[in-house]
Parts: structure tokens; sequence; C-alpha cells
């Protein structure tokens, strides 16, 4: 008979990547749900040079993954996006997250935006506004500060423990 072994604690920085505004969420892992640590939005400033504020990004995640150390890093897809300046910034700033998550040796899960939604609200659709609502749900809370980037964070987290649960309850 094999001895049965709690699942870990799991504690998960999401990330919604940004050239000028990077949202993130740090959440431990509770039930189906879970517990909001931290959360917030890093913003760098347009008049900076890229190279700069992509430097900024990663030092930023680095500090976070110090001081919350986090078991897993989440962070949202590259999407397609019309505007291909928009696309390469925001493909930039992922990168300077997950090399920050990489150099710390955290796993780094990535998740398309679709799945992201679907996870938290059941509609891969769902508008951003949708999604920050069933955030709030999921954590408990009544309000969750700044920008709808924190929320879309928070949702990354989210999934990434509903994932880790699902991969324990398989692997039993």
């Amino acid at each position: 008979m094999s001895e049965r072994r709690p699942p870990l604690p799991r504690r998960v920085l999401g990330i919604d990547p940004g050239l000028a505004v990077t949202g993130f969420a740090v959440v431990d892992g509770r039930g189906s749900g879970g517990t909001l640590v931290h959360a917030g939005a890093f913003r760098t400033r347009a008049v900076l040079p890229r190279a700069e504020r992509l430097h900024r990004i990663h030092d930023f995640v680095a500090a976070l993954i110090a001081e919350y150390d986090p078991t897993d890093v989440a962070i949202e897809q590259q999407f397609v996006a019309e505007n291909v300046r928009s696309a390469m910034a925001i493909g930039e700033a992922r990168a300077a997250a997950m090399v920050a998550a990489a150099a710390a040796g955290r796993p780094v899960f990535e998740y398309a935006p679709a799945s992201v939604k679907e996870s938290v609200t059941g509609w891969g659709g769902a508008p951003k506004e949708q999604v920050h609502q069933m955030v709030l749900l999921h954590l408990g809370i009544t309000e969750l500060e700044g920008p709808l980037d924190v929320s879309d964070a928070a949702a990354i987290a989210l999934t990434r423990l509903a994932d880790a649960q699902l991969e324990e309850a398989m692997a039993r």
C-alpha cells in the first residue's frame, strides 16, 4: 500500500507582462481558490531607453521572487496583436520576467489568454472586467487595487494553481 503524501504547499507569482505596465500577483494555493499575498502593478517610464525599462522589469521580478519565494512563476503567453510594436514590447517584457525567474531557479509556466479566462470564468472569451470579478470571488476579497493588469496577473496565478492541483491528482 502506497503512503499518501499531502500536496506540497504552492505559492505562485503570476505576471501579466507589459513594457509600460506589468501586473503581478503572489497567490498561495488554498482549496479551489487561493489566498492573495501581494499584488500590484510595476510601471516603467516611457522616457527611459527600452533596454533600461526591460532591465527594471527584470530587477523588479527578481526582487519579488527573492522576497516572496514563489514555487512557480506563471506568465501570460504572447498573443498575436494587430500592432506589431505592442507585440514586440510585450514579448520583450515577458522575456525580462522569464529570465529573472530562470536566474532564480523557478519554473516558468506559460498560459494563453483564452486559457486563463476559461480557467477563471469558464469562458475563454470573457472580457477583462468579468475576469476581474471572478478573481475577486476566487480569492475571497472585495477589491483589488490597480489596473486590470493586476487582476489578470492574479488570474494567471490562479490558473497555475488549478493546473498544479490537477497534476497532483493525476499523479496519485
